[in-house]
């Protein structure tokens, strides 16, 4: 113990870079320190990532690397909003991140002040979505080498004619795929609403995306015939703005996580926003599952494909729930709770759920907080 004691001290005392990722201590968290690598030589396009958050992180097993949108800030693609812009990598390998495809839009300040978002002109020529706070609507998919957004949030937005439109400017669905490096616009009939702060992730058992919106509705995205449609059942309906959704390829199913009312669970005990559930995309049934111990909303839930498990984590600043690592066992239907040797990484602002996905070549956990990464690898009775 002592032993353990002492790799946790040091390795909280300390960074890693890519290398040291095969040699992370047990159950310890790791910042990692990277670099951030410019995206072209262009001058104008020479900037900085400026995390604005509403967003996911994915790993993408063929390129070894976490996937996320976010905000990238440079000369020709105005200055700081609170809108994503920008898909980013990071490669934990080499412990760089690197905007890989900026959106052909802009900001324009206008003189009584505020900002607006507008597409450049090289948009015409290659249309890419309109900047937004993605949510959890974003995912990668592997069959494809593509990644998907739908929908999502800008209230700056406006279209050509000068015209404020705001959301409805990012009530859609984008392909990028990762052979040309383009965006395609997906003209898919009975697309969901958007009612913001929604999610989707990749079934490969049926190749479509699944989407649940805020009010508690699943759709299915059929990707072979670009074609949205409900799902034959859904969970209860009430508010379920952050409810988020992830494939458990132990029994070839989605869960569905926790969501609610925005806020709500700084008012009592929030009981909706402990709720799991899963839907079987053959028969799209929905079936209850054990509660998870905290309140849950815009979280992730990390499939450890080693150990076959699920992790989340929580941090709550005002102790207005339950904080700390909690790993659901899929085969059990149990939750658990993960004790780290080390403090879970501080988190600023309301929004305590960390943005975390498991790095298979690794081996590891792979954690965002505003601009700092982290990793940790789960080593259960260490």
């Amino acid at each position: 113990m002592r032993f353990f004691s002492v790799i946790a001290f040091f390795a909280a005392t300390c960074e890693a870079t890519g290398a040291d990722l095969v040699r992370l201590p047990p159950n310890t968290w790791v910042e990692i320190k990277y670099t951030i690598e410019q995206p072209s030589d262009h001058p104008d396009e020479k900037g900085q990532w400026w995390p604005v958050g509403w967003n996911k992180l994915v790993y993408e097993p063929d390129g070894k690397r976490v996937l996320f949108y976010d905000r990238w800030v440079d000369k020709k693609h105005g200055g700081l909003t609170i809108y994503g812009n920008c898909l980013f990598a990071f490669d934990p390998a080499v412990a760089k991140v690197k905007p890989i495809k900026i959106d052909n839009w802009t900001v324009r300040r206008p003189k009584q002040g505020g900002y607006r978002t507008l597409a450049l002109p090289e948009n015409d020529k290659e249309p890419t979505p309109c900047p937004r706070h993605v949510y959890h609507a974003f995912e990668f998919v592997p069959d494809l080498k593509a990644v998907f957004v739908s929908n999502g949030a800008n209230q700056t937005a406006i279209r050509k004619d000068g015209k404020l439109v705001g959301h409805d400017l990012c009530t859609d669905t984008w392909r990028l795929d990762f052979e040309s490096m383009r965006w395609s616009r997906i003209d898919a009939p009975g697309s969901p609403p958007n009612r913001l702060d929604d999610a989707m992730a990749y079934c490969p058992d049926t190749k479509s995306l699944i989407y649940t919106g805020a009010s508690s509705q699943l759709w299915i995205l059929d990707l072979n015939k670009s074609q949205w449609r409900m799902t034959k059942q859904s969970p209860p309906r009430r508010t379920s703005m952050g409810r988020t959704i992830f494939y458990d390829p132990s029994k070839r199913r989605m869960l569905l996580v926790g969501g609610g009312q925005l806020d709500a669970w700084t008012k009592g005990k929030a009981p909706s926003f402990h709720e799991l559930y899963a839907l079987d995309p053959r028969t799209e049934m929905v079936t209850r599952l054990a509660d998870a111990p905290t309140t849950l909303y815009a979280s992730h839930l990390a499939y450890d494909s080693k150990r076959k498990l699920f992790v989340a984590v929580a941090v709550f600043n005002k102790a207005e729930q339950r904080s700390g690592m909690f790993c659901y066992d899929p085969m059990k239907d149990a939750w658990h709770e993960i004790k780290p040797a080390n403090p879970i990484p501080p988190h600023k602002g309301w929004c305590g759920w960390m943005k975390i996905c498991y790095d298979s070549r690794h081996d590891c956990f792979i954690g965002m907080i505003g601009d700092k990464l982290y990793a940790f690898r789960h080593e259960p009775g260490k």
